[in-house]
């Protein structure tokens, strides 16, 4: 029997710490959607990974990773993810061809992913919806990385609950004002955009014009946590900002899922 390899990358604990802090700042579905799928990639590099939420009968994608888009589903057919949200349970395939219930869509994206793992999103019990991860590759996904994945969904779990269930705060209504003018994927976006045409970048650069608002030094310092940043101090109050080679491909990661749905 074949050993499956663990895919997993990087300091998963450091990683999960920094998606657990960032959704927590995110005030719409879309916005957690997008760092979620980017995070998951991060960690678990795969062909896919999709987010997708429960809204009535149908599973509705919200952010898709990958080669092929995730196509909303009705949770009254088979398929792997339906399984999954009746079942409450992770679903790790190891050869799709060998399971009845996968679908592999329609027309160009009807692409066969021959392994998949599917973690139900679930918050106080309830399914709220789905991350699902697909290789092209057979017997891709590890038990280990399955606990990953079962990591990271329940801190997505509770963002998602959040966005979609509660109202903010009225401590937080300024900042939802700014999100609702900037995302705050935009603003990560911006930073990296700035830092990697600038070269180096001071840091007054990056508050004052990045993200102008108070919390630009906090979502610096997280990219710089993160490793996407480096920082190098050149006086007292003074830092020169550079862009890592992970930083780079977390540009480029973003541009692609912001393009996608315009394709």
């Amino acid at each position: 029997m074949t050993r499956k390899t663990s895919r997993v990358h990087g300091d998963v604990e450091a990683k999960l710490s920094f998606m657990k802090d960032t959704l927590a700042r995110l005030y719409t579905l879309e916005d957690v959607a997008m760092f979620a799928t980017t995070m998951l990639h991060s960690v678990i590099s795969t062909e896919k990974i999709a987010l997708a939420v429960i809204e009535g009968s149908i599973l509705k994608s919200v952010s898709t990773i990958g080669r092929r888009v995730f196509m909303d589903l009705n949770l009254d057919r088979p398929s792997i993810n339906a399984r999954a949200v009746k079942s409450k349970q992770t679903q790790l395939v190891n050869d799709t061809r060998q399971d009845p219930d996968y679908f592999p869509g329609n027309g160009r994206d009807a692409v066969t992913m021959l392994s998949e793992l599917c973690v139900p999103m679930i918050h106080r019990g309830k399914v709220l919806g789905t991350i699902n991860l697909e290789s092209l590759q057979p017997r891709r996904f590890s038990e280990e990385d399955a606990r990953v994945a079962e990591a990271f969904t329940r801190e997505i779990a509770e963002a998602v609950y959040k966005v979609r269930g509660d109202k903010p705060t009225a401590g937080g209504l300024q900042e939802l004002r700014q999100v609702m003018i900037r995302s705050t994927m935009n603003n990560y976006h911006g930073i990296l955009e700035v830092v990697h045409d600038g070269e180096k970048v001071l840091n007054r650069i990056l508050y004052r014009v990045a993200i102008p608002w108070k919390r630009g030094k906090e979502m610096v310092d997280n990219l710089v946590a993160k490793g996407y940043l480096t920082r190098e101090r050149i006086s007292a109050a003074r830092y020169i900002y550079k862009i890592t080679d992970e930083g780079v491909e977390a540009l480029k990661t973003h541009e692609g899922v912001i393009e996608s749905p315009c394709e």
